[in-house]
């Protein structure tokens, strides 16, 4: 009889040692993080809070729910309750009608770079999230930010792609596999949440 307990089994996987070799994995593209890359992350939006910056979030797929995730955090977790300044944080994975529309009457490839146009400014940062770090959304946001002055970041894995030359400040996992990067990506997230409420609470405490 099939149970919940033998499927694994009866699938010709051992559930565990899978369990166990994903688990294993994670851990050692965490070990490898590059501890460094990430402060200067942090600083770099912890900057754009101070200074009434705005900061793009953009990604495909599993990456634009992660865009998503982290604007919640910047603008909600980091500063959501603050009296004073809030740290301005926008997904352009977020809306359906300016997808769709950009994507239906130009390009797919246009749909993050036209948001772009319309709200950004010099100075603000453009975060772009891709495994491959090849999509071309993403390049074009990135190669439009760029000429409009953005600082930016790519969040990225396998071997960077095209976008790890194109960034000011790549931050690259090491792995072919789609489910390790995203994990990865969003641990990333939650760090630089963490360190901003830090140096946001510093901040408030020291005025």
């Amino acid at each position: 009889m099939l149970t919940r307990e033998n499927a694994g089994e009866a699938a010709g996987w051992n559930t565990s040692d899978a369990i166990r070799r994903y688990v294993d994995d994670l851990t050692r593209l965490l070990a490898a993080l590059d501890t460094e890359a990430i402060v200067k992350f942090a600083d770099i939006l912890f900057s754009a809070y101070q200074e009434g910056r705005t900061v793009f979030f953009a990604g495909n797929g599993g990456s634009a729910a992660t865009a998503s995730h982290f604007a919640c955090d910047m603008a909600k977790t980091v500063t959501g309750y603050s009296k004073g300044k809030r740290l301005r944080a926008v997904s352009l994975a977020d809306s359906v009608p300016l997808l769709t529309a950009w994507g239906n009457d130009s390009a797919y490839d246009d749909v993050f770079a036209e948001q772009l146009r319309n709200l950004a400014r010099p100075g603000d940062c453009l975060v772009a999230i891709s495994c491959s770090g090849k999509s071309k959304n993403v390049v074009r946001a990135v190669e439009l930010a760029r000429a409009m002055g953005l600082t930016t970041v790519g969040l990225l894995g396998f071997d960077g792609g095209t976008l790890k030359p194109m960034v000011d400040l790549p931050i690259v996992i090491e792995s072919d596999n789609y489910q390790r990067v995203e994990d990865v990506h969003s641990i990333i997230m939650h760090i630089v949440t963490d360190r901003l409420i830090e140096a946001v609470n510093r901040e408030g405490a020291a005025t």
